[in-house]
């Protein structure tokens, strides 16, 4: 796919590179790229000293650069041997977030791949400022992901960002004759609170509801074979109802749009997005994001 062309992978020497190198492989079965760059950030001078008593031959940077450069060739060499994709391997030092961030930023990839529980996550919560300043696509990579894709979940709020990130779904599964299942949550309004509405009431706000996911449908002109979902979110998180829907349908991917054509505050208040991003689905998350536009918007932001 043309807007998938250059792929960075964050590795940080831990068993999930293993898993993220791996499903980066099996992706590229999905999705040829034309290039991959995977990137280690060195986060301390700490690990060099504790790198130094392991290996008693590292007198120098360079000399400690150079054995986890080795350590990760060998790992990506496993999968990546013989190829026709550019593989690049960059090692930088410093904050992880902040090198992620300035790499993205001057490389210009258009897909960003992470795993879970790496150094660049934290305890399982994702940095807030990856996921709202890097204008690329995310691509978040559990432990246990399933190298399939049969089956897309792309939560929808009706919206362009979300049409694209449908179309998207489709294209993933149309080689293995795969399926897309769009979900759209809503709440009855406010004003009912605290009360419930009438039988009428919810017959109406549901055929609200379903006029609403025609003019959808019929507007972007998505897929015929793409099912809906419509979801009433009662209570609790809205990430609950996303992922009783992925387990429900066996989902092997969950898409979700970020927005990217409202107010420059849009970015930084995607709460959806938001939310997605923080729950632990324990299934690949894609935020599909427009790249161009994502860059106008910071541009303006930061100037």
């Amino acid at each position: 796919m043309k807007n998938f062309e250059h792929w960075f992978v964050c590795l940080d020497l831990s068993n999930m590179d293993d898993i993220l190198i791996g499903y980066t492989h099996f992706l590229t079965s999905v999705i040829e790229p034309k290039t991959i760059s995977f990137l280690h950030v060195v986060e301390s001078r700490n690990v060099a000293k504790e790198m130094a008593e392991l290996f008693p031959d590292i007198e120098t940077d360079q000399d400690f650069e150079d054995v986890i450069r080795d350590e990760l060739n060998k790992k990506v060499e496993e999968h990546f041997g013989e190829n026709d994709i550019e593989i690049r391997l960059i090692i930088k030092e410093g904050r992880p977030t902040d090198q992620i961030i300035e790499l993205m930023n001057t490389m210009d990839p258009d897909l960003l791949m992470m795993g879970k529980k790496t150094g660049y996550v934290g305890e399982g919560v994702i940095a807030r400022r990856i996921v709202k300043y890097v204008p690329a696509s995310i691509l978040f990579v559990p432990e246990n992901s399933r190298y399939v894709m049969n089956t897309i979940l792309a939560p929808v709020d009706f919206s362009r960002q979300s049409a694209n990130a449908v179309k998207l779904a489709r294209n993933l599964v149309e080689p293995q004759n795969g399926t897309v299942q769009a979900q759209h949550i809503f709440k009855y309004p406010s004003h009912f609170f605290p009360y419930m509405p009438t039988e009428d009431d919810k017959d109406k706000i549901r055929g609200h509801i379903e006029e609403q996911k025609k003019e959808f449908i019929d507007e972007y002109n998505l897929p015929e074979d793409v099912t809906f979902t419509l979801t009433l979110h009662k209570e609790g998180r809205i990430g609950d109802e996303v992922y009783d829907e992925a387990v429900r349908n066996q989902a092997d991917l969950i898409i979700v749009g970020s927005k990217s054509d409202k107010k420059i505050t849009s970015i930084l208040r995607d709460d959806f997005t938001d939310k997605m991003t923080y729950y632990s689905f324990g299934i690949p998350l894609l935020v599909v994001k427009n790249k161009e536009k994502h860059q106008k918007f910071l541009k303006t932001l930061f100037s």
